[in-house]
């Protein structure tokens, strides 16, 4: 248990440091987006390159990790919507932000720098493999899910697909890992001094990730329909990684380490892109809101129980 706070307590400490130092207004607005963007444009993606392009070749191939994992949430997406059509708060548009909010975790901010913190760098593989899709999928669906609401006679194609080209064309992550992927295959290698200096940025991507998801948590708001955000973080944090667990085991063998980053990210609480989404669209922002802001913090509690649970063989 001793290694559990020790991976979980510094992780959660810097997030509580960055919600203070925004509270206090000891950091400005402009400089918490400025950070933001570097954790999200050049810091986790520097990491994750050099993940990719530094790591041995891989035996065991993706896919049953990527269905497990999507699948689970799958399942997730389609309990929030029929939920949804009961609850007036999550209602809009067929439950689509709440199926974001359900499905949608913040496993970039969160997910990652978790994972490395307990797993060390060997989780950044499994973590990369999960990530490189995630919002592409996650954004289709929502996107896909509110127009068959909206207009259900007649889904406007043209700007699904221009969404999902937005997404695929500004997401640095998703740039990154393909680039990577490319570099990979033509066999560069890295020269020292851009090794050394993407090195020095992964260095710098997880403490500025979660100092920057700190400051970002003060701008949320909990003043939501308690109703609609009870719902989000049950199936967010306990239903979503029950089924992908229940998955993983049914579709097995799957490397263990794979394995446990999968239903540590299946468990992180719902994250920014679903707030987006919401505000974008204005339905059911109080409650995304409310449930990221809440979950973030009961995350604290559920993943270290879950890393317990995870490490002893209980599950």
């Amino acid at each position: 248990m001793d290694a559990i706070l020790n991976s979980v307590l510094p992780v959660f400490g810097i997030i509580a440091l960055g919600f203070i130092f925004a509270k206090l207004r000891l950091v400005s607005e402009g400089t918490a987006r400025g950070l933001t963007q570097f954790v999200f444009l050049l810091a986790i993606p520097a990491l994750l390159f050099r993940t990719v392009v530094m790591m041995p070749p891989q035996e065991v191939k993706p896919w049953g990790l990527w269905i497990a994992m999507f699948g689970g949430l799958a399942i997730v997406w389609m309990l929030a919507a029929i939920i949804a059509q009961r609850t007036e708060s999550l209602s809009a548009s067929g439950g689509a932000a709440a199926s974001m909010a359900a499905g949608f975790g913040n496993v970039a901010l969160l997910g990652t720098p978790l994972a490395l913190a307990h797993y060390g760098k060997d989780a950044a593989v499994p973590a990369g493999l999960i990530l490189s899709i995630h919002a592409v999928i996650l954004w289709l669906a929502a996107t896909l899910h509110r127009e068959f609401a909206v207009h259900a006679e007649q889904v406007i194609w043209r700007s699904i697909g221009r969404e999902l080209l937005k997404t695929l064309s500004t997401n640095a992550i998703i740039i990154a890992l393909a680039a990577a992927g490319i570099w990979r295959f033509v066999g560069l290698g890295l020269h020292p001094i851009p090794d050394r200096m993407l090195e020095m940025l992964s260095d710098a991507s997880i403490p500025s990730a979660l100092f920057a998801l700190g400051l970002s948590l003060a701008t949320y708001s909990l003043r939501g329909q308690w109703g609609g955000v009870g719902i989000l973080i049950v199936l967010k944090m306990a239903v979503a990684p029950l089924m992908v667990y229940g998955l993983l085991r049914l579709l097995g063998p799957i490397p263990d380490l794979w394995f446990k980053v999968a239903v540590v990210f299946a468990a992180m609480p719902t994250g920014a892109n679903a707030f987006l989404f919401a505000h974008r669209n204005e339905e059911a922002v109080a409650p995304v809101s409310a449930s990221i802001a809440l979950g973030t913090a009961l995350a604290a509690i559920t993943v270290s129980v879950l890393l317990y649970a995870l490490d002893s063989g209980m599950i």
